[in-house]
C-alpha cells in the first residue's frame, strides 16, 4: 500500500509506537508492514492522506536479432 500525504501530519515512526514522526505534504510513504497499513489507512480514513497506486511497466525482454552469415565474395584469381 502506497499513500500521498495531503497534509502535515504527525503520526509513529516505529512499531512500537515511542518515536513520532511528521509526515510532510506530497511525501509518498510506502505501507509495506502491518503497523504502518494500519496507520495509512487511519491517514486516509482522516482525510490526511490518499492511497496511490502505482502502475509498473511490465518488463521487457530485449533480444538481439540473429543475423545471416553473408556469404564470402571470392576473389577473382588472375592467372
Amino acid at each position: 500500500m502506497k499513500i500521498k500525504m495531503l497534509m502535515d501530519s504527525c503520526g509513529t515512526a516505529n512499531e512500537s509506537g515511542n518515536a513520532t514522526k511528521i509526515y510532510k505534504k506530497d511525501e509518498q510513504v510506502e505501507c509495506s508492514a502491518k503497523w504502518q497499513q494500519d496507520l495509512a489507512k487511519v491517514f486516509v480514513a482522516e482525510g490526511q492522506a490518499m492511497e496511490i497506486k502505482t502502475v509498473e511497466p511490465e518488463e521487457k525482454k530485449v533480444t538481439k536479432k540473429k543475423t545471416e552469415a553473408k556469404p564470402k565474395k571470392k576473389k577473382a584469381v588472375k592467372k
